[in-house]
């Protein structure tokens, strides 16, 4: 769902898509992680500071914080950030039919916005993202803990 205040106009001016394009592998890397510890659930990306510009290009560092949101708590988190229940109520179906080897529900927050998004047919999959982290571990230090 895209915020009702956005500017949609392809890629230009929707940040959302650069930004997960570039952090795929660790957003992946929580995903299966997540799923591996706790079953279904969503992937929390929450920005350290507030979105201003309209596009995020590669070159533009934005602090970000992830973690994997249980089925069971997901509800809880949006009712405490004044989501709607109708759009609370949309999101449990998506969670108890995605492919956890292909899919990843992501709940990304930049203040004031949140938005989920549903990555599904993706190039590389949260296994191969976990195992592209691990397998290059250093390159993700200290933004990734064990």
């Amino acid at each position: 769902m895209r915020p009702s205040n956005s500017v949609w106009q392809g890629n230009f001016g929707y940040w959302q898509n650069s930004f997960i394009h570039n952090n795929i592998l660790v957003i992946g890397y929580t995903a299966w992680k997540g799923f591996q510890s706790f079953g279904r659930g969503v992937v929390l990306c929450a920005m350290d500071t507030q979105v201003t510009h309209p596009t995020i290009t590669s070159l533009d560092t934005v602090p970000f914080t992830l973690q994997f949101l249980p089925c069971d708590l997901i509800g809880h988190y949006l009712r405490s950030q004044s989501i709607s229940s109708s759009t609370i109520s949309s999101i449990f179906p998506a969670v108890a039919t995605y492919n956890p080897d292909r899919d990843i529900l992501l709940v990304l927050k930049a203040e004031p916005q949140i938005e989920v998004s549903f990555l599904h047919q993706l190039k590389i999959t949260p296994p191969d993202c976990y195992e592209q982290v691990c397998n290059r571990w250093s390159e993700f230090q200290p933004s990734l803990m064990p």
